[in-house]
This record gives structure tokens, C-alpha cells and sequence, in this order.
């Protein structure tokens, strides 16, 4: 059964990290468009999604580095097919990707318990 507050807790934290994100990038290049901008918020939202949604067996650090790869990697490739985006690089954006998954699954694993 799916846990909503795992999810939402996620997905918040997917668009805590995309703003995040989104302020580095601008940070290291001031040529994102608004659809790049949205891209990165949004991408690293639907990853916290996903996180708390998908059950795996692997452990916590695994599922978070495979899916910040899996999810980020269109974002990717748009990205470098475009030419934009901070190094207007596949890289970045993937690696970036790759970080804030395993940091959404951290903050979700260890996140104080109540008293």
C-alpha cells in the first residue's frame, strides 16, 4: 500500500531540491530559459514523486542514485540537444539529477522521529 505522506513528504522535498537546483545553475549561467527553469524544478518534483511512490528492494542510497539518473536523464539530453543550460552540458544536469535522488531518499530515511 502507498504511503501519502511518504509521497508527499518527496515531492516536497523534489521541489525544495529543483529550486535548489534551479538557483545554481542560474548561479554558474544566466542563459536558462523559463522552459529550462521549469524543467529543473519540475523533473526533480516528479523525482520526489516517484521516490515515494516506487517500493524497491534495493537499498535506500541505490534507489535514490538510480532513479535521480533514470528520471533527470531526458532532462539531459534535451539539454545538451538544445545547446542550453549551465555548461550546456548533459553532465551537470544528470549528475545534479543523480545527487538530489540520493538526498530525497536521505532526507526521507532520516528525518527525525516523534517523542
Amino acid at each position: 500500500m502507498i504511503q501519502w505522506k511518504r509521497v508527499k513528504s518527496a515531492a516536497e522535498w523534489g521541489f525544495f531540491y529543483g529550486v535548489v537546483s534551479w538557483l545554481l545553475a542560474t548561479g554558474i549561467s544566466n542563459k536558462i530559459p523559463a522552459w529550462g527553469v521549469w524543467g529543473i524544478i519540475l523533473s526533480r518534483t516528479l523525482l520526489g514523486f516517484i521516490i515515494g511512490i516506487v517500493r524497491w528492494e534495493f537499498p535506500w542510497w541505490v534507489r535514490g542514485l538510480v532513479l535521480g539518473a533514470i528520471v533527470n536523464l531526458p532532462l539531459s539530453i534535451v539539454v545538451r540537444l538544445l545547446g542550453v543550460g549551465w555548461g550546456q552540458g548533459f553532465w551537470p544536469v544528470l549528475m545534479s539529477g543523480i545527487v538530489f535522488g540520493f538526498l530525497i531518499e536521505w532526507a526521507l530515511r532520516h528525518r527525525p522521529s516523534k517523542s
